[in-house]
């Protein structure tokens, strides 16, 4: 699997251009914001949303175009103001090993702060007349924000279908993605967001991002694509903690009768406050064949990613945008 300075290599300087302007962006006229913002936005991740964006761009010709580095600015910090508004609704004190915002900064501080990233992302695009892009980006966040509402709703209930799950990822993670995919798209087109090769860029994007999901979920749950538990990496089990049914442990539950339902379920219910119900429902999705089918759904969707790049010629961009996609499925973080 390519690493991550590979995938970029196409697009290197565009890529620098970008970190400069985000950088730039972050520039607050409060003291009290700068250091917190220099420590949300260095703090490890790996900007792939807008590496996305200058990779779609370059496949068509137009990743030097201002309005593709605003673009990517603005899908950069929509990213970093949802994390942060998770992280207050969910209380998560915690992500990847490191404080999160939302325990650094009161919940109150702490939703000003996305509301921060997200206006100045706004305001970058603007002033390059991204238009395009802010329709697309300003679509994403309806869509996720709809996603966790029906997260919410269905985690109350515990009644999380496959059909449901998939709604809720399409909403929550794959519109940010498949929108990045757009807006690298929209500038050679004329931000014609009906144009054939804009639409098969965001869906392009719409599948990564649901493979990208299942992954996450995988990852969440500490297994292998393999079945295997992993000795490293993510492993937490903050989705039952938060009694949300991702798809190893719906398909889990669609393999036992119904009335062998509630007990799995009332483990989920005590999951919060019970390591010992984690670890039973844990127990139960790896000796099913949740993990071996959502990795099979995880894999459908990363193929049929990749067969939209099909129609385009060989080139550095295309063989990277293939690698990302490859990447986004055999990460282990």
């Amino acid at each position: 699997m390519a690493n991550l300075d590979d995938i970029t290599a196409p697009v290197a300087a565009e890529f620098e251009t970008f970190r400069r302007l985000l950088r730039e962006a972050t520039v607050s006229e409060q003291p009290f914001m700068r250091p917190i913002t220099r420590d949300i936005l260095h703090s490890g991740g790996k900007q792939m949303r807008p590496l996305l964006t200058l990779l779609t761009a370059a496949l068509h010709g137009s990743a030097a175009d201002p309005k593709v580095q605003s673009a990517a600015v603005l899908v950069e910090m929509i990213h970093w103001s949802t994390l942060v508004h998770d992280d207050v609704i969910d209380e998560a004190y915690v992500r990847r090993g490191q404080w999160t915002p939302g325990t650094l900064l009161r919940s109150k501080s702490a939703v000003l702060v996305g509301d921060y990233l997200f206006s100045k992302g706004l305001a970058q695009a603007s002033r390059t007349g991204s238009f395009g892009a802010i329709r697309s980006t300003t679509r994403a966040i309806e869509l996720i924000v709809d996603g966790e509402l029906m997260q919410m709703e269905h985690a109350r209930l515990m009644d999380t279908t496959e059909a449901a799950y998939t709604d809720i990822i399409r909403h929550k993670t794959a519109a940010l993605i498949a929108s990045a995919a757009e807006c690298g798209a929209l500038p050679a087109f004329g931000d014609d967001a009906d144009a054939p090769q804009v639409r098969n860029m965001y869906r392009f994007g719409e599948l990564l991002g649901l493979a990208f999901q299942i992954k996450d979920d995988l990852l969440d749950f500490g297994f292998a694509e393999d079945g295997s538990r992993l000795k490293t990496g993510k492993v937490s089990c903050n989705d039952l903690r938060e009694r949300k049914m991702t798809l190893p442990l719906i398909h889990a539950l669609d393999e036992i009768p119904a009335g062998e339902r509630r007990k799995v379920l009332e483990h989920l219910r005590r999951a919060a406050e019970r390591t010992d119900s984690v670890e039973w429902l844990r127990d139960f999705v790896g000796h099913s064949s949740g993990v071996a089918y959502s990795v099979q759904v995880m894999e459908g969707y990363h193929r049929e990613a990749a067969a939209l790049l099909a129609p385009y010629p060989d080139s550095p961009v295309r063989r990277a945008l293939e690698a990302y996609a490859a990447y986004v499925v055999g990460r282990a973080f």
